[in-house]
């Protein structure tokens, strides 16, 4: 993978960070959702991240990067 596609990959990860953190704010200020939602929804994540890791060898240490930011969400 060349730096410009590695660039690529990360913007498109930040653009989709971004717009669900963007969503999740708006449904709360909306009253949609509460914090409580938010936080079960990171939990789920969490269990998603779990379920997946082993069927990517190689990739333990992508799965804890992502495990670790969706912990300090919870936090």
């Amino acid at each position: 993978m060349s730096l410009a596609s590695s660039h690529g990959i990360a913007a498109a990860n930040l653009v989709s960070s971004a717009t669900m953190a963007g969503l999740l704010r708006s449904l709360v200020q909306k009253g949609i959702l509460e914090a409580a939602d938010i936080r079960e929804i990171y939990e789920i994540a969490l269990l998603i991240l779990e379920q997946q890791q082993g069927a990517v060898p190689g990739a333990e240490a992508t799965f804890n990067a992502a495990r670790s930011a969706i912990e300090r969400k919870l936090a």
